[in-house]
């Protein structure tokens, strides 16, 4: 009995023991399958236009969890797929979301009237469009404008999902023209009549004509106001005149390939024009020859001018100028370059070469300094001056101490170089007495005489204003006269506006010769005759004109 009973008890405990065994495998198995399983739904579906909620990804309402991707940024009015990033804890999930647009867009059409000829929108035949996507609009069939009257149109909208309705309205050609053609660069005389033809109806311009350009053809709108509806017409300005010009005889370098456009001259167009040799001419000869210009317009109109070209070979060298005599103290330095132009009948910015290998500035003597250029069709021309270097009775310290003195009186740092150079020329022609003598083998020495004594010659006011002009920073040259039954000495200035003649030796007449022209010292010189200011012009820059 005793036995029976503990058997009982034995049992009871092994099926306690199982049931609580059990238990605690389902307790961990439902705790491995929450702790694992996803709280977000891997696809979502939803229809174009729907309105996202953050609640459509989860399981479980579980809103324990971080968005990544913003939701309220995916434009649900464009089918397609996305990707919804979600992180719940630790771990980032991926859920799919797909945007279909299965419905198909409600559409609600009008009628239109439409010109002659006129290019129609079918976008202008929809009154409503009303569908979660962007919808295209097109024909069924293009509608013909050729000719008056009523017809059908037929219209297909079709929305991003590719869902497509077709919806017919009507449209009405009037007998009026939708286009008025006008020739550019005439004056603007389009009226009502010209879209109206011999059509009767009540219409009128409904634009303001003054915004049509006749000078730039193209398309230009105009708002028809008939039978009380407002449309749209155009006026289109052509060009159908071709350009015109003159023929220009002109010559070219042998071997050059001119421009064409060198050839003509007053083009007249209304719009821009190109020139073209209409073959292709060889300019390899000397001679004259005949040659045609084509003219060519943006509007594509073509004319041709017949023109006569010479051919010319380059025999002419270059001209050097500012290369003259000189007188420089022994010791000193001397810039050869300074002042120095080189011009040539065809060729710009020419180069030029200088020989001074046998100056001695340590040493009196007259030495040869020989300028040299070559033009590109190997035209060489030189030029030889005389340096003359002397021991000097002066120092050249001892001329800019007077003259510095002289200029902190006359100039000051406010004036132009033009107006330093007027004081200077004042200052020579109102304090240097004329006596008729100097020394004239050392201008250094007789500006230093000129200025502490107080007269001379036309050297003395020539040495003292150089003297003057060069410590305030004037480029200068000298200028001698050339025949005559005397000397006679000047100066080229540059005040920064081109090279002009100065002299502040007085004379009788009284007349001004400050800065002054090539044309005026001609004229001045036949006043005054004895070859006044006669000069060698080869070696000196030409004066700007008056």
């Amino acid at each position: 009995m005793e036995r029976m009973k503990r058997l009982r008890w034995r049992k009871r405990c092994l099926r306690r023991n199982i049931l609580l065994l059990f238990g605690a495998g389902i307790l961990v198995i439902l705790c491995v399958f929450f702790g694992f399983w996803p709280g977000v739904i891997s696809s979502v579906r939803v229809e174009a236009g729907e309105k996202l909620e953050e609640s459509q990804f989860l399981r479980n309402g579980n809103r324990k969890c971080r968005f990544l991707t913003d939701i309220r940024a995916v434009d649900t009015s464009v089918p397609g797929n996305y990707s919804i990033q979600i992180q719940i804890g630790e771990k980032i999930h991926t859920s799919r979301l797909k945007v279909t647009d299965t419905v198909a867009p409600k559409v609600t059409v009008r009628d239109q009237w439409a010109l002659l000829g006129q290019t129609l929108d079918p976008k202008a035949f929809i009154e409503e469009i009303r569908d979660a996507t962007a919808a295209t609009v097109q024909f069924k069939g293009t509608p013909d404008t050729s000719s008056p009257g009523e017809q059908d149109v037929t219209l297909v909208v079709e929305d991003r999902g590719k869902n497509r309705v077709e919806r017919r309205a009507k449209l009405t050609v009037l007998d009026v023209q939708g286009k008025v053609t006008w020739e550019a660069g005439t004056p603007l005389k389009v009226t009502m009549d010209d879209f109206l033809g011999n059509t009767d109806h009540e219409a009128s311009l409904a634009s303001d004509l003054s915004a049509v350009d006749t000078g730039k053809p193209g398309l230009y709108p105009v708002q028809l106001n008939i039978d009380g509806r407002v449309l749209t017409g155009n006026i289109e300005i052509v060009d159908t005149t071709p350009p015109v010009a003159d023929a220009a005889a002109g010559t070219v370098w042998l071997g050059d390939q001119p421009e064409a456009k060198a050839f003509v001259k007053n083009i007249r167009d209304v719009t821009g024009v190109t020139a073209r040799f209409k073959e292709d001419y060889d300019f390899t000869k000397e001679g004259k020859q005949r040659a045609v210009v084509v003219l060519a317009d943006t509007s594509g109109n073509e004319s041709e001018v017949p023109v006569w070209i010479r051919v010319r070979k380059d025999t002419e060298p270059p001209v050097i100028s500012g290369a003259y005599d000189r007188q420089v103290a022994m010791g000193e330095t001397i810039s050869y370059k300074k002042n120095i132009e080189v011009t040539d009948n065809r060729d710009t910015d020419l180069t030029f070469e200088v020989d001074n290998s046998k100056v001695n500035l340590k040493q009196e003597g007259t030495y040869p300094v020989i300028y040299s250029a070559q033009d590109a069709a190997g035209n060489r021309a030189t030029r030889k001056i005389n340096l003359t270097v002397k021991q000097a009775a002066v120092s050249q310290e001892q001329v800019n101490g007077l003259c510095d003195s002289i200029l902190a009186k006359i100039t000051n740092e406010t004036m132009s170089k033009k107006e330093k150079a007027r004081a200077i020329y004042q200052w020579s022609r109102g304090n240097i007495s004329y006596t008729g003598d100097s020394d004239k083998s050392d201008w250094l020495a007789e500006a230093y005489r000129g200025i502490t004594r107080k007269q001379g010659d036309c050297f003395t006011y020539f040495s003292v204003s150089k003297a003057m002009l060069t410590r305030v920073g004037i480029d200068n040259m000298d200028i001698t006269r050339v025949g005559g039954r005397t000397r006679h000495y000047w100066s080229l200035i540059n005040c920064g506006d081109g090279w002009y003649h100065f002299d502040s030796c007085p004379n009788k007449d009284h007349r001004e010769t400050f800065m002054m022209t090539d044309s005026e010292v001609e004229r001045l010189t036949g006043i005054r005759g004895n070859n006044y200011y006669t000069f060698d012009k080869a070696r000196y820059p030409r004066t700007p004109a008056k």
